[in-house]
């Protein structure tokens, strides 16, 4: 199943019928409120035709673009999964997919050329103003790259797992996601630095999987002043739920 906001890409046998299918959302609604943007970023009176020029020229050259696919689990020993084959270590994913069988890993961005031109601004300010429209984007985006997904994977209940994001899971596999997924510079414009960041920096990362019991990331980290965080630090729940007890 693709929803009208998605185009199924190819079916890639480069690793066989493991490699799954692909799909490109290049169509999603988005919306970024120029008064809702004011109030976030705390624009002053003063400074209201400066970032209202800004938003305008950033918001034009906005194209937001998730890539997504589908992928059978081969292996999970209780420590690391097997997809497409490509290995993650994670005793959090592994737990957390212990009775998956299937997962959809994906890449977007709010898009290449509205993050080049905010790298083009001198003004410090002025090029936060462009960052933080670009970063409202991507949550608006990314709200209907989930509803879409949702039809996709024919579940309401999905779940989201991210590297860097979770405890025990690295930014370093960042890498074999993005093997994982192929093409994704071309499909996407998104790429990875040597520091395994991506660029464009408003970009997102990760595997979705559907799943009753509900799993936020931020249960499991302790930095307080994260400003996206979705629910309180649990500072036993790594050992509650995933320790070696629990097997």
């Amino acid at each position: 199943m693709c929803p009208a906001e998605c185009r199924e890409v190819k079916q890639n046998g480069l690793r066989g019928e493991n490699m799954g299918e692909r799909w490109l959302f290049d169509q999603l609604e988005w919306n970024v409120d120029f008064d809702a943007a004011c109030k976030k970023l705390h624009v002053m009176e003063d400074d209201l035709d400066d970032f209202e020029e800004i938003y305008g020229e950033t918001v034009k050259r906005m194209k937001p673009v998730f890539y997504a696919g589908r992928e059978k689990i081969l292996s999970n020993d209780g420590h690391s999964i097997v997809l497409g084959g490509e290995h993650f270590e994670s005793r959090v994913i592994s737990v957390n997919l212990k009775d998956s069988d299937t997962v959809y890993p994906f890449v977007g961005t709010s898009g290449r050329a509205a993050y080049e031109y905010a790298l083009s601004i001198s003004d410090e300010l002025f090029r936060y103003w462009a960052d933080s429209v670009c970063e409202l984007a991507l949550r608006s985006a990314s709200v209907s790259f989930r509803k879409a997904m949702r039809g996709v994977i024919g579940s309401d209940n999905i779940n989201s797992l991210a590297p860097g994001s979770v405890i025990d899971w690295p930014i370093s596999q960042q890498k074999p996601l993005f093997a994982l997924l192929g093409n994704v510079l071309e499909k996407t414009g998104i790429y990875l630095e040597p520091s395994f960041l991506m660029r464009p920096v408003k970009s997102g990362s990760g595997i979705l999987y559907a799943s009753e019991k509900h799993f936020e990331s931020c249960s499991l980290c302790p930095r307080q002043d994260c400003p996206n965080r979705r629910a309180p630090f649990d500072s036993e729940k790594f050992g509650r739920d995933y320790g070696e007890k629990n097997e």
